[in-house]
């Protein structure tokens, strides 16, 4: 098993990336395969952290993950898709203070994929409610640069 506490980059620990508050009673331990590319991911989201910080903010601003690896049992409970990136460790819900947030998170990813020649598999802005994240996936092969906007009632 692998201890949540395990820092994945310098400003993202594993238990970021696993707790789910919605389904605290469902197991979901990622394995290393899953460890390995949520530790991928993780890298993007320090470019991410980054550059908000030096565009946007003092420096001290956080990305907070509201969802990042799902067992296949925690992704049916969250009525995930059923070939959902979630479920391989490939994708990671980034909570937003608004659209204009998950906006600005878009568009440094997509600026930074594009400086670094990368693909990315998907960049999804969403919406339910009054609530936006960002949802963000990038798959060790086979990225599809899928960019799109979801809004769910």
């Amino acid at each position: 098993m692998t201890d949540p506490e395990t820092m994945l980059t310098p400003h993202f620990k594993l238990r970021e990336l696993v707790t789910s508050s919605s389904h605290p009673e469902i197991y979901n331990v990622p394995a290393p395969l899953h460890v390995e590319n949520l530790t991928r991911l993780c890298q993007w989201l320090e470019v991410l952290r980054k550059e908000y910080n030096d565009r946007y903010d003092d420096g001290t601003a956080s990305i907070r993950i509201s969802s990042g690896y799902r067992s296949f049992r925690l992704n049916q409970a969250v009525g995930g898709a059923k070939d959902s990136n979630h479920l391989m460790g490939c994708a990671a819900d980034l909570r937003c203070i608004g659209l204009e947030q998950a906006l600005r998170y878009a568009t440094i990813l997509l600026d930074k994929f594009d400086e670094a020649h990368a693909d990315f598999d998907e960049i999804a802005v969403e919406r339910n409610l009054n609530i936006y994240w960002l949802h963000f996936a990038v798959r060790p092969k086979g990225n599809r640069r899928k960019v799109f906007l979801q809004v769910k009632r």
